[in-house]
């Protein structure tokens, strides 16, 4: 459980899981509950999604935490594959809902293991595919 008392439900480390040892899904959502007392699994996009699909989205007014299948090419090692966590906390998103969320992003964190990268974004430009690239040489 984390600082705030908000628990990670199974069913977002199940999902995790299977996402990382397989092609099934290009991206996770993952999000508060309705009682607030827990993080789940709100989305789980298919492969054939793109990133533009991915940034697509996100809320534009509220919090959300992200896992992505983000997958380019460079000239020395070809094309290769990383698993991204996002931590989206968007300007326009309640205080309460920002507070919750950065008391949480931790333990969820600690929890998927096997992300590469972490991406903090407060707008598009800060989660733009460009910017993830040039976080990953």
């Amino acid at each position: 459980m984390s600082q705030t008392g908000v628990k990670i439900d199974a069913e977002v480390i199940n999902a995790f899981n299977a996402f990382k040892m397989s092609s099934e899904h290009r991206y996770l959502y993952f999000k508060m509950s309705d009682d607030k007392k827990s993080v789940v699994l709100e989305k789980a996009a298919p492969f054939s999604s793109t990133y533009a699909d991915f940034l697509k989205d996100l809320p534009a007014n509220d919090c959300r935490y992200a896992v992505v299948n983000f997958e380019y090419t460079t000239e020395s090692d070809g094309h290769r594959s990383k698993i991204v966590f996002v931590n989206w906390s968007p300007e326009g998103a309640p205080v309460k809902s920002k507070m919750v969320y950065a008391g949480t992003k931790n333990d969820v964190r600690k929890a998927l293991v096997g992300v590469s990268i972490e991406v903090q974004g407060t707008d598009l430009s800060e989660v733009d595919e460009t910017e993830v690239f040039n976080r990953l040489k």
